[in-house]
This record gives C-alpha cells, sequence and structure tokens, in this order.
C-alpha cells in the first residue's frame, strides 16, 4: 500500500467525526456569531441587522459582569482542586494496591451517573436540616439556600464529578513514563517524594497541561449544578449564576435568541484568550521528552 492510499484510508476513517465535529459544533458557532449582529422576530425567521447593538447592551449590562465574576471565580476554584486531588489519586492508583482496577471504577462513576440523580443525592447531603454534610460538621447552614456558601456548595460538586475523568488521564501519563527512569533515579538517591518531584512530575506536565485546558474550558461551561442544583427560584442564584447559565434564561426562557448568542460568543473568545495564554506559558513548565 503506497503513502498515498494510506492517507485516504486515513481521512475515511476520521470522516465520521470530523463532519460530526463540523455539523454539531462548528455551523452552530457560526450561526451563533451571525445572531450576535442581527435583531430575530417570528422566532428567527426575520432577522435584522443591528451591529454592535446586542454588544453595547451586554456590556452596559451590570447582570452580564456579576455572571463573568461568578464564573470566573468558580474557574479559579475549581480548576486547581481538581488538578490536585486528580494527580494524587491518579499517583496512588499507580501503585502495586490490591484492587486498584476497583478504585479506578468507583472513581470514574461520576462520569457515567445521570446528572439528576447525582443532584438529588446532593441536594440531600447538603441540606440545612436533615442534611449529612451538617451532621458531619456540626453547623446549621443553608449551603445550596445561603449566596455565602451557594458557590463553594458548586465548587465541592464540581470538584468531585471533575476528579474520576481526569484521574485517568493523568493516569495514562504516569504509565507512560519509562521505569527506567526511576531506576536511575533511585541510584542517584531519589526516593520517595524527592523521585515525584523531580522524575514523575516534570515528564507528567505534558499531561497536566492538557488536562489543565479541558478543565478549564469545562469550568467556564458550568451549567448544569446550577440548573439541578441550585434552581431557578433560588435566592441564591445571583450569587453563583454562570455565563452559560445566563444565556439559556436569555435565550430559551426570555426568547432573545441575540442577546443569548453574545454572551456565549464573548464566553468562546475568553475561552480563546485562556486557551492561548496558557500555550504561551507552557514554555515556561511543560517539558517534553
Amino acid at each position: 500500500m503506497n503513502s498515498r492510499s494510506k492517507y485516504a484510508w486515513a481521512y475515511i476513517m476520521i470522516a465520521p467525526t470530523l463532519i460530526g465535529t463540523l455539523v454539531f459544533w462548528g455551523s452552530p458557532a457560526i450561526y451563533s456569531l451571525y445572531l450576535g449582529f442581527m435583531k430575530s422576530e417570528n422566532f428567527g425567521l426575520i432577522n435584522h441587522w443591528v451591529g454592535l447593538d446586542n454588544y453595547h447592551k451586554l456590556f452596559r449590562d451590570e447582570e452580564f459582569w456579576r455572571n463573568l465574576r461568578n464564573t470566573l471565580y468558580y474557574v479559579v476554584l475549581v480548576v486547581p482542586l481538581t488538578l490536585v486531588f486528580s494527580t494524587f489519586f491518579a499517583v496512588l492508583m499507580n501503585t502495586r494496591i490490591k484492587g486498584a482496577s476497583v478504585y479506578r471504577v468507583i472513581f470514574f462513576l461520576p462520569q457515567v451517573t445521570m446528572p439528576a440523580a447525582v443532584a438529588l443525592v446532593w441536594i440531600v447531603l447538603f441540606a440545612q436540616d436533615f442534611g449529612l454534610l451538617n451532621y458531619f460538621l456540626g453547623t446549621h447552614i443553608a449551603w445550596i439556600s445561603d449566596p455565602r456558601f451557594a458557590m463553594y456548595a458548586l465548587v465541592l460538586v464540581g470538584v468531585w464529578g471533575g476528579i474520576g475523568f481526569n484521574m485517568l488521564l493523568i493516569l495514562a501519563g504516569l504509565q507512560n513514563i519509562p521505569r527506567t527512569l526511576y531506576e536511575a533515579g533511585e541510584l542517584e538517591g531519589a526516593v520517595g517524594f524527592r523521585k515525584f518531584r523531580h522524575i514523575t512530575l516534570p515528564l507528567l506536565t505534558p499531561t497536566l497541561f492538557f488536562t489543565t485546558v479541558i478543565l478549564m474550558i469545562g469550568a467556564t461551561q458550568i451549567f448544569d449544578s446550577i440548573y439541578l442544583i441550585i434552581g431557578k427560584t433560588n435566592v441564591a442564584l445571583p450569587s453563583v449564576r454562570s455565563l452559560v447559565y445566563a444565556y439559556y434564561q436569555n435565550a430559551f426562557v426570555y426568547y432573545d435568541q441575540n442577546y443569548g448568542a453574545v454572551m456565549v460568543n464573548i464566553l468562546l473568545l475568553i475561552n480563546l484568550i485562556l486557551t492561548g495564554f496558557q500555550f504561551m506559558l507552557q514554555k515556561k513548565w511543560v517539558f517534553y521528552e
């Protein structure tokens, strides 16, 4: 088989994924950019060009800036905590412990559990009068209805839900580190934490970089926890409402698709900036073999 045939088969194999990405991700993104410059009527059947009017309205909206702060605050809390705990448990799973495969399944369960069922369990745990969290802490805190604590409740749910998947990514990176490097390090006196600090961590940085990018993009799109756990009538909603939740409200509750579109367009721009910033910084801390 010549090289041209190999490339042809490669393109054929990736065609379903590529087509699906273009249809279900690319085209909605382009249409969202289009709607941001329009004023729609009759459920989008009639569109009038208004230029940057929707963006001017957005930047003058104090609620938008509050939602942006909530989103970034959630990202700042969730991403480092999830990364640290995922790395910690991945290192444990990489050791020779009995029942490691069972533990991996347990940690991954949140990824395959229905969000509604997960939310119901957390609502019971966070309940002020009969919740297990208050019972074990000896407190009487309204975790999901008090604006002072609602964000921290969402952060706890986000970290718990994100550990499993990211732990597997980091575990795959750990298993790709050659054992010969550890043997050489032991000869040089690298044992215990020194082995992790000088061998494991530097060689794991490419995986950590990828995990951080994925984590940050996912954290900026928080929606289901707010919708299912906090709820639309909760007094704490303004203190945790994210840009994606605000998009849902404007586009599907208030039927203002254009205003909702500019929100997700700004969120897309934020993600591009954050991702580009991470790629710039990777030269300072990511080590490739």
